[in-house]
């Protein structure tokens, strides 16, 4: 059976994050980028660690891509709202088929309009280009909305989702102007997300009880 990454390669490693066998070029250079790699998968390990294992100028990039944009937020409330953002993004991706780093700049700047508007006292949804940014613009409504018991809608002060937003719209911005592919940084978040949830010691990135960090390899 040819690898389901890439229809080319017979698929000889046992994926438990596909629940089959994948080819073992796919396995080294999509995992914890396209696959979502479970922590116990046996080729994150030993001698099939070294394609992941090492990776400090990556983990730099990384951390570049996020960390610069997260300084002045609040610690207590925005910061750790761009932080669970990231570690949403590899779910959100995997529902929204075909969405890129552009994609994801246009879905933040229509939900950020839409945030300012309201914090201006006027409830209007502004509208995206097209089915696709719709879609991931709702997917991250999603992240900053709770519904209470009584069918209320719980939400982050509009001030401070606006320089969430704000931030996120930004470190996209930047990779962008990197050139360094169209999901370089759905790539990176879905990195930082399996290296924040390994840190948590498997608490989800929005539950994580402590406040949020950036794991950067020392110099």
């Amino acid at each position: 059976m040819s690898c389901p990454l890439c229809s080319r390669r017979k698929g000889k490693r046992h994926c438990p994050a596909k629940g089959e066998a994948i080819c073992a070029a796919c396995c080294g250079s999509k995992r914890r980028v396209e696959v979502a790699c479970p922590d116990d998968c046996t080729y994150l390990q030993g001698a099939h660690a070294g394609s992941w294992d090492g990776r400090e100028t990556e983990m730099r990039r990384d951390a570049r891509r996020v960390g610069p944009f997260l300084e002045g937020l609040d610690e207590d409330e925005e910061a750790p709202l761009v932080l669970m953002t990231i570690a949403s993004l590899p779910a959100i991706r995997a529902r929204v088929r075909g969405l890129d780093d552009a994609l994801l700049y246009q879905a933040l700047e229509v939900l950020a309009k839409t945030t300012a508007t309201r914090e201006k006292g006027i409830v209007y949804e502004h509208p995206a280009e097209d089915a696709l940014t719709r879609a991931a613009v709702r997917e991250l409504s999603g992240l900053y909305e709770a519904k209470e018991e009584d069918g209320s809608v719980v939400r982050p002060r509009d001030a401070a989702l606006l320089r969430v937003l704000g931030a996120l719209c930004k470190s996209v911005e930047a990779t962008l102007r990197e050139a360094a592919g169209p999901t370089a940084f759905l790539d990176t978040a879905t990195r930082l997300a399996g290296r924040m949830l390994a840190e948590s010691g498997g608490v989800p990135a929005a539950e994580e009880p402590t406040g949020p960090r950036l794991i950067v390899p020392p110099e």
